[in-house]
């Protein structure tokens, strides 16, 4: 990230017209002033990222000055330039945390090298905290979807390998797993991250206004349209569109959609101009759309345009240990949201939330958890009482025996969900898994004789 202002204050006249016009030549834009007084005025005017000072000032202490200004702009960096040079001075440079420490005569290629360091070190802070901001944001609002299992890891590296093309995504799973997660994920590690990211869901729009969503409509093109609007398509250009419950789409509407998955091309409703876009199109859902195709529901050629990338989220019964973390990162979200000193969820917490299947998954979680935090007093733990997780029929008491599988049950949905992970390579499922790959169709085998459609393992790891 490259340093742009820089301040340069010594009371030597040719060497700060020196820097200042070398700096300048190598395209900062640098001030030069020759007194403390002069320099606190500057910074009181504008702001610098970089104060090049020297010790012995006609009117102050260089050391004094800068810890001054790393008190009142503690992202301004400070350098110490002096022809006294001494151990103390050194180490007080460094305790009140400047970036560098000059002895002159100062050489231009000394002064770029340390530039050159000083700005390698401000990229990698900033990368730092985009990365932590996008920890965050993926772990929370709408919801945590990664955690330390298999299955999320592998995800997780798919979203980032899928960002890094334009190709179109279908994320599948049920509902709560968290499909608009992954798909603000994609865009934020995409290209276009800088660009629109429009959202539509498709099941929340009348079909009668659903092709004026999606591709705008012009003025008087039906009643009520008193003006010109633009659609989603129109909005979203140059960035990412997800449309979210996909198969809702009516039928007479997918075939306008295809067009434009095809052609990047379409005309607003009561329009003839034909309006192209470059829009990078995430759909989810939480219907199996294969079927949906069976059953005449869902254009099969539109189902193959959107599912050149598949991304099937599990179910959270299906993730394993993630629950704690999820359980810990909610617990602590919670209790900052709400001012409270939270250590944690009961023991008889945890094996409350352990036993439940979770049929609303991470967001039924997430919505349980702050329940459970307001319900607690200033400070913790948290107790999970169990009212607070429904059963089939009303709100009580849970019986871990009903909501525990058999071993079979999920071994069974464990290789379903690997299958689908790895969009059914066997070879790769099985490695994962860690077992052979022998052990593996042996097991597929057994399915099929169970009456199992084993080409389609979506159908049975609910």
């Amino acid at each position: 990230m490259r340093i742009d202002r820089i301040l340069i204050v010594d009371d030597d006249d040719e060497l700060r017209r020196m820097l200042v016009d070398y700096l300048t030549s190598q395209g900062y834009t640098a001030l030069g002033m020759r007194s403390v007084q002069q320099a606190q005025e500057a910074l009181h005017t504008d702001s610098f990222d970089l104060v090049l000072s020297d010790l012995r000032l006609q009117d102050g202490n260089g050391l004094d000055f800068l810890r001054q200004v790393k008190q009142v702009a503690p992202k301004t960096y400070g350098i110490l330039m002096t022809g006294y040079a001494t151990m103390d001075t050194a180490v007080e440079a460094i305790r009140i945390g400047l970036f560098d420490y000059l002895i002159k005569p100062i050489l231009p290629a000394q002064l770029d090298l340390v530039l050159q360091r000083l700005e390698s070190i401000r990229q990698l802070q900033s990368e730092n905290s985009y990365l932590r901001q996008q920890q965050h944001t993926d772990s929370g609002g709408g919801g945590v979807v990664w955690g330390r299992s298999g299955l999320m890891q592998d995800i997780l590296e798919m979203v980032k390998k899928v960002a890094q093309t334009h190709a179109t995504v279908l994320i599948q799973g049920e509902s709560g797993t968290g499909k608009e997660v992954v798909a603000h994920a994609i865009m934020r590690h995409s290209a276009r991250h800088h660009m629109p990211f429009v959202k539509v869901n498709c099941a929340a729009v009348p079909d009668t206004l659903l092709e004026s969503e999606f591709f705008g409509h012009e003025k008087g093109a039906f009643t009520g349209a008193v003006q010109r609007r633009e659609g989603r398509f129109e909005t979203a250009n140059g960035g990412t569109l997800l449309l979210d419950e996909i198969a809702e789409i009516p039928l007479s509407l997918q075939v306008k959609l295809l067009r434009v998955l095809q052609e990047r091309e379409f005309e607003r409703v009561g329009g003839n101009k034909t309006i192209r876009v470059d829009v990078r199109l995430i759909a989810s859902t939480n219907r199996d759309l294969q079927e949906a195709v069976r059953q005449g529901q869902f254009r099969e050629d539109l189902f193959y345009r959107l599912n050149v990338i598949p991304i099937n989220l599990p179910p959270l019964r299906l993730r394993g240990t993630d629950l704690d973390d999820l359980v810990e990162f909610f617990v602590a979200h919670f209790a900052r949201k709400h001012g409270k000193v939270i250590q944690g969820v009961t023991p008889r917490g945890m094996d409350r939330l352990r036993a439940y299947r979770w049929p609303g998954n991470v967001r039924e979680l997430q919505n349980t958890l702050e329940r459970a935090v307001i319900m607690t007093g200033q400070e913790g733990p948290v107790e999970v009482p169990e009212f607070a997780l429904p059963e089939k029929n009303g709100f009580g008491a849970l019986n871990v025996a009903d909501t525990l599988p058999t071993v079979d049950e999920m071994e069974r949905k464990l290789i379903g969900c690997m299958l689908l992970q790895t969009n059914h390579n066997k070879t790769r499922a099985a490695q994962k898994l860690g077992i052979s790959l022998r052990t593996l169709r042996n097991k597929l085998r057994i399915y099929r004789s169970d009456g199992l459609d084993t080409t389609r393992p979506e159908m049975w790891v609910g």
